[in-house]
């Protein structure tokens, strides 16, 4: 960086003839006015570079508070997802007694329907923000209610798609038990595979 500085200083000495570079070396004041001459580039690029420093840093500093309160933040909303899934089970409960009177395949489908709508906001939601077009709280208020609703409804799917897989199972473990109809129970009393009996002759009375 310095070398360039150095360089130049030495090619305008170069130029200088012989009494002129005596008449510099003699005299302080004329050879600190050419050194000054030499060094006025390094010094304005210098400025340049600590006024960008400054701004940059000022910059951080404004910018500091409001990235502490975002990670304090996101901190909470992990929090309140991990509150939120120890009541999963319960909710899990109430969905699986609502399943006696629905149609399991169909609540299914809903369920992983709705999760993937709740995800796909949830991402319109981070490009928002990262578009700019939404400030920190309206973004955490917004994020935080529909990724809330996506991993409760994702939890709700994969906990029904696996109370249906059970129920498969168990129907399937079932069947292989139930005892082979040997036509013993619901027959007739009596024997149907025996010969006709002779029917007597009537014969006519006079």
């Amino acid at each position: 960086m310095y070398q360039q500085f150095l360089n130049h200083g030495s090619s305008q000495l170069s130029y200088m003839s012989s009494d002129e570079l005596r008449e510099i070396f003699g005299d302080d004041d004329k050879l600190d006015e050419r050194i000054d001459q030499i060094l006025k580039p390094l010094e304005n690029e210098k400025d340049v570079i600590i006024t960008e420093n400054r701004t940059l840093a000022e910059s951080n500093l404004q910018k500091e508070p409001n990235l502490i309160e975002l990670r304090s933040r996101i901190n909470d909303l992990s929090e309140e997802f991990r509150n939120l899934s120890e009541n999963v089970q319960t909710k899990l409960i109430q969905l699986k007694s609502k399943s006696n009177t629905s149609d399991p395949e169909s609540v299914l489908a809903r369920l992983q329907a709705c999760s993937a709508e709740s995800e796909e906001k949830s991402d319109e939601i981070s490009d928002d923000f990262f578009n700019s077009k939404l400030s920190i709280d309206e973004f955490l208020d917004q994020f935080k209610v529909a990724r809330t609703q996506m991993h409760l409804r994702k939890l709700k799917a994969e906990k029904m798609q696996e109370l249906l897989r059970r129920g498969a199972h168990h129907n399937a473990t079932n069947s292989n038990f139930l005892p082979p109809n040997t036509g013993f129970y619901g027959a007739a009393p009596y024997p149907t595979n025996m010969p006709p009996y002779p029917m007597p002759v009537m014969r006519p009375s006079y």
